[in-house]
């Protein structure tokens, strides 16, 4: 450690030189010449030394590490998390279904909580993504309807992989072999408000996202943690990826949104709201609930900063950045179809500069 900050330099150095300054300028220069040079020599090389002082520590901040640096390699494998209590799933043994805390105590959860960013995570590194499914109007998620689920999760996860293996991005995803499953019938009063869409203005739930979370913490105490946040943190706490997102479930119909975690997300969480059935508002399903990967792949890239691209001329776009196949227009609804261009690819961390 030096002995002397270079503050205290500075300033020692700037009174040195305004009394030598001061002292070599002739009084007869103008009225009050030798105090005038002198205090503008001590503040200007003081200030000076604060602005250096200053500089590092704003400037060269270390970037945030990564805990997996590996190149995407187009293969999706699944987080186990122990410490719970789960019974395999019969349609699909490779996923066990949470059926309580079991041994999980908790010494046993992660020492090192991290401090989340107020702002949008790049999709790099390692990212796990999990599932809270809420059954809804009297209707259960079923262990059918759970396997087809992960099988369109699965799709999405290496459709993503695949676009990262596109752009060399340091990617790894990985599905989480633990479902978060229980319902939530509390009453469901809708509001309806008007948003820009694009360059169109359309009715949308008010409260949505608010709604999101209280139905979120409900599940929580359901399945037998005190919140919402307690569940994810305890999660995210066991799993240690760079990155933990979570897909909100709902078995009805409605328009699916994300909540990253610059819009109040509990707990500073990623959360993206599925609806099996995209409709205006919420409501009851008719049929089996499918997952979407297309759904779940626009929802996961809004929570790493991607924006919506619909609604919009592609004239509006500079040429190449975006074409009809981009996966925020929607303009496909086959995965096959979609792809990540390079606006989104800028915006989710993949492309620099």
């Amino acid at each position: 450690m030096p002995l002397v900050s270079l503050r205290v330099a500075s300033w020692c150095l700037g009174l040195a030189v305004a009394v030598v300054v001061a002292a070599a300028v002739p009084e007869s220069l103008f009225p009050g010449a030798r105090p005038t040079v002198f205090g503008a020599s001590f503040l200007i090389i003081g200030a000076a030394g604060e602005f250096f002082h200053w500089l590092p520590r704003n400037r060269q901040r270390p970037a945030p590490s990564r805990r997996d640096d590996r190149l995407a390699d187009g293969r999706v494998e699944l987080a186990t998390l122990d410490g719970f209590a789960a019974a395999p799933n019969p349609s699909d043994p490779r996923f066990r279904r949470f059926i309580g805390r079991g041994e999980l105590s908790g010494n046993r959860a992660g020492t090192a909580r991290r401090n989340h960013d107020s702002t949008c995570p790049p999709l790099l590194g390692r990212v796990v993504i999990a599932s809270l499914y809420l059954g809804r109007h009297g209707r259960a998620w079923t262990d059918a309807e759970l396997a087809e689920a992960h099988e369109s999760l699965l799709r999405a996860a290496v459709w993503l992989e695949s676009q990262a293996q596109r752009y060399r991005a340091a990617v790894n995803l990985e599905l989480l072999d633990l479902d978060f499953v229980t319902d939530d019938d509390g009453p469901d009063e809708i509001a309806i408000g008007f948003e820009s869409q694009g360059d169109e203005v359309g009715p949308i739930e008010e409260d949505a996202t608010t709604k999101a979370l209280f139905r979120a913490t409900r599940a929580a105490a359901r399945l037998g943690f005190r919140d919402a946040p307690e569940l994810f943190q305890t999660v995210e706490d066991r799993l240690r990826a760079d990155v933990n997102v979570w897909l909100l479930q709902l078995r009805e119909a409605g328009r699916s949104f994300a909540v990253p975690r610059d819009e109040h997300a509990p707990g500073g969480i990623s959360l993206a709201v599925c609806y099996p059935r995209e409709a205006s508002f919420p409501e009851p399903l008719t049929g089996p609930a499918r997952v979407d990967p297309v759904t779940v792949v626009h929802e996961l890239l809004h929570l790493f900063g991607a924006s919506d691209k619909y609604g919009r001329s592609l004239k509006t776009y500079p040429p190449g950045a975006v074409t009809h196949r981009e996966v925020m227009r929607l303009s496909e609804e086959r995965l096959s179809r979609v792809r990540i261009d390079p606006a989104t690819a800028a915006e989710i961390g993949w492309l620099v500069g």
